[in-house]
């Protein structure tokens, strides 16, 4: 719903919080162990991007940080990262979106993780019709690291 811009998706995401918060997923379905409050925080954020909502963007990309702050997986947070600026860039705050880009590429990096480059390409599409000159350079920097990790985009 968020997608076709309909607001009615934030009451949609506050129903599933909702639920969400009264689950047991350890006492349920295996399938349900895949939400975390990361999760879920990141489905607030790529809703409020949809809707164009940029205060909640920023709110949302918060707590999805927050939420995975005691997290070691920099596979997730690279991901995180990539979202976060993906958002920055769609609601058109180049610089942020080219800040988290570049934290997105580092935590990338620092895993050595395909899987987290590989989610750079949604950005780097994002990133391809900026003409900023940061936004440029960066897109060169992530060709660079695909290419020295030997792993192509998905």
């Amino acid at each position: 719903m968020a997608a076709l811009g309909d607001r009615r998706a934030v009451d949609l995401l506050q129903q599933a919080e909702d639920a969400y918060g009264r689950a047991r997923p350890h006492r349920e379905r295996a399938w349900t162990r895949f939400l975390d409050p990361g999760r879920m925080a990141a489905f607030q954020l790529s809703t409020y991007v949809r809707l164009g909502d940029e205060r909640q963007v920023i709110e949302a990309g918060q707590a999805v940080l927050s939420a995975v702050a005691q997290d070691a997986d920099h596979k997730k947070v690279a991901v995180i990262h990539a979202d976060i600026a993906q958002a920055q860039l769609r609601i058109g705050d180049v610089a942020e979106g080219v800040a988290y880009a570049h934290r997105a590429l580092d935590t990338a990096q620092r895993s050595g993780s395909t899987w987290g480059l590989q989610d750079l390409t949604a950005l780097e599409k994002a990133l391809v019709i900026q003409q900023d000159q940061a936004a440029r350079e960066l897109l060169g920097d992530i060709t660079s690291t695909r290419r020295s990790l030997g792993s192509s985009p998905a």
